[in-house]
């Protein structure tokens, strides 16, 4: 016991809890927001069985949340030297009389309450988020890159703004890596050992259905890499985006191999030109720069011309910078990790 028990129930939030926490993050975070109005969607992301993944800090006095913070499963283990959770919506009551702190106090209570190795998160506010990730965690922060592969044919960029079209030839690969769609996590299973990745985060079959093949809104692609060989020795996730009558693809998940990466370079040609993609993009942290050059992606740095969207819902034509913050370096982050890449993150008013 300490101070904040005297003051909260601080527990793990149950189903009965949740009509009050979509609450919460309506009046408290962000009037409108989806979370705050679409049920399907907040169970989807943060119901597994009986678990609702949210650790809230009730006031013993009003009985009402004064705090939240809420996170993500990359796994369905119970191996706690694999157990890996992303952080998602994370608020404090702010016109209250809380205890200070109190955000920090529920981060924390999250290993003791779920036991996992570690806790990460993309989509870190650099100005609240970055700093009490440092102070208070020792956590690193890093930004994430992004890197796109430009189709330099396009006549008129209707997403991307482009002022540069000079691009990174891929270099062609001695073992051109072949791409193959899976259609169901079986597939998956039949074609790719999963275990035997050792990575942080750890993701399992479980996450792979539920994130990309069972997803209520978005429709995602799921590749094995296969070498010369026929073997499978990573997959990737894509998602592709319309908007003002263009479409671009994204890479949105990777795991696996990071070297057969290299040798997709014709592979990315022939999917940017049968669909006439505007740009592929890849935001990663942790990946090898060496094989995401080798396919032919260009760095977006601070100076480049060109804008890269990363918003859709609704549209905003600005590069947009993802900070991350992770414990153990090697962390890997993708764009689909933990809440990045869902639907309409900022509410149509």
């Amino acid at each position: 016991m300490n101070k904040y028990d005297e003051k909260y129930e601080i527990r793990l939030a149950k189903h009965s809890d949740i009509e009050n926490i979509m609450n919460f993050i309506n009046d408290h975070w962000r009037k409108g927001h989806i979370m705050a109005r679409d049920r399907k969607l907040f169970e989807y992301e943060y119901v597994d069985g009986d678990n609702v993944n949210f650790v809230i800090a009730i006031d013993k006095e009003t009985r009402l949340i004064e705090g939240i913070f809420g996170f993500l499963n990359c796994s369905q283990t119970t191996d706690v030297t694999k157990k890996d959770i992303w952080g998602s919506i994370w608020k404090v009551v702010d016109n209250h009389h809380n205890i200070p702190f109190l955000g920090v106090e529920l981060a924390r209570r999250v290993f003791a309450l779920t036991g996992c190795r570690t806790q990460i998160g993309n989509g870190a506010n650099p100005n609240t988020t970055v700093p009490l990730r440092r102070m208070f965690f020792g956590d690193k922060v890093a930004k994430m890159k992004q890197y796109y592969y430009l189709n330099t044919e396009m006549d008129e960029y209707r997403i991307a703004l482009i002022k540069d079209k000079s691009s990174v030839d891929f270099k062609i690969a001695e073992k051109e890596t072949v791409l193959v769609k899976f259609k169901s996590i079986d597939d998956v299973k039949k074609n790719f050992d999963i275990e035997s990745i050792d990575a942080i985060p750890y993701k399992d079959y479980w996450y792979i259905n539920k994130r990309f093949f069972n997803h209520p809104y978005y429709k995602y692609n799921v590749y094995g890499l296969q070498d010369e060989n026929g073997k499978t020795g990573a997959l990737m996730m894509t998602r592709s985006v319309k908007c003002n009558g263009s479409q671009v693809l994204r890479i949105v998940d990777y795991i696996g191999d990071q070297k057969l990466f290299s040798g997709l370079g014709e592979e990315f040609e022939r999917l940017i030109k049968k669909h006439e993609y505007e740009y592929i993009d890849f935001y990663t942290l942790g990946f090898n720069e060496e094989y995401v050059l080798s396919a032919g992606f260009k760095l977006r740095t601070d100076d480049d011309p060109n804008v890269i969207p990363n918003y859709f819902e609704p549209f905003v034509r600005e590069n947009v910078d993802i900070w991350a913050h992770y414990k153990f370096d090697g962390t890997l982050f993708f764009k689909a990790d933990g809440d990045q890449d869902r639907p309409n993150q900022i509410s149509k008013t």
